[in-house]
């Protein structure tokens, strides 16, 4: 019988649990009960995997501009649901205001899951609502 030695078993371990540790649950990280609506200007977009990410410029409630950095689901999914990165280019080329539903971080941070993005003309650019999928079969949904 051959022998593995520590350091590649320990190795081994590592690398499997990597994926584990990378992908983060909503629950852990975002706050169901604290729906967040954020209006201002896109000012940058990531559409990376595992989760791409949008920059909202939004006004506080003392009138201050907080720049937001929003989770999103991956790509595969933002295009299953029929979304394209063209429209985040074409919203910040032309500066126009959007409004953002997303759910807060608990940690208090200024970032949250995005649940949804509508232009100022009230065109709903994508619909998030629904709360990412964590296992158990029972699929919780946002506010509407």
């Amino acid at each position: 019988m051959k022998k593995i030695s520590t350091p590649a078993l320990a190795l081994g371990l590592l690398a499997a649990a990597l994926p584990a540790v990378a992908h983060h649950s909503f629950q852990a990280e975002y706050d169901r009960e604290k729906p967040l609506k954020l209006t201002g200007k896109l000012t940058k977009v990531l559409s990376d995997n595992p989760h791409g990410w949008i920059y909202i410029d939004a006004k506080n409630e003392n009138g201050r501009i907080v720049n937001w950095a929003l989770e999103l689901p991956s790509p595969n999914v933002l295009r299953r649901n029929g979304f394209d990165r063209d429209i985040y280019q074409t919203l910040i080329a032309a500066g126009e205001d959007v409004t953002i539903t997303a759910y807060a971080a608990k940690d208090g941070s200024k970032h949250g899951w995005a649940g949804g993005l509508t232009r100022a003309d009230g065109t709903t650019v994508i619909n998030l609502g629904e709360i990412p999928h964590q296992g158990g079969g029972n699929r919780g949904r946002g506010p509407q």
